[in-house]
């Protein structure tokens, strides 16, 4: 990542200090940002977004403030507000999803566009990867071309040597058998393809 937020610096000098700035204050910044966030990769995110916004935009700013505490103070506030922002925008995107789940649950269907947004958000992946590989295979099969591969259902058919209404309705089958495995109530969702 470093590489790509100096591909935004002209003169090798701001390079070597915005590198130093990086090697400085990363840890901390990544501490502040995952006691906010609670996960890893998140904070992970946020230090990178608030070094790229730096690099692109702040960078004059930055190389302006002298003083230790105060740029680390500066970071560290970029870092929170950024944190923050993003658990925001989770939590935005979290009600919003389950809203719309809610509404799908009350019709009664998951579209074949929506179901691997619905398997990924509600199951750890190695569970999901796990329920697919007990799948027999001509289910685990077409589901990984379809979903994984993102092969529409004709390619998918000619890549199984069968017909397009065949591969439609193991998807839909499939659709089911994984939703069983995952221990989802599939009684309440009926799956459409």
């Amino acid at each position: 990542m470093l590489f790509l937020f100096l591909s935004y610096l002209d003169d090798d000098d701001d390079k070597k200090y915005f590198e130093i700035v990086y090697y400085s204050y990363r840890k901390q910044m990544f501490t502040m940002a995952a006691s906010i966030l609670k996960n890893e990769l998140d904070a992970e995110d946020a230090v990178s977004k608030v070094f790229l916004h730096i690099a692109q935009k702040n960078w004059k700013t930055v190389r302006e403030i002298h003083n230790k505490v105060d740029l680390r103070n500066y970071l560290l506030k970029a870092i929170k507000n950024t944190a923050l922002n993003m658990l925001k925008a989770k939590k935005t995107e979290r009600a919003f999803f389950d809203s719309y789940t809610q509404r799908k649950r009350n019709t009664k269907y998951i579209s074949d566009n929506d179901f691997l947004d619905y398997i990924c958000d509600r199951y750890d992946y190695s569970k999901a990867v796990d329920a697919i590989s007990n799948l027999s295979e001509k289910y685990r099969y077409v589901l990984y071309y379809h979903y994984i591969l993102n092969m529409t259902v004709k390619e998918t058919a000619k890549a199984l040597n069968q017909s397009e209404n065949t591969t439609k309705k193991q998807i839909t089958r499939g659709k089911k058998m994984l939703l069983d495995l995952l221990k989802e109530d599939s009684v309440n969702v009926n799956v459409q393809s």
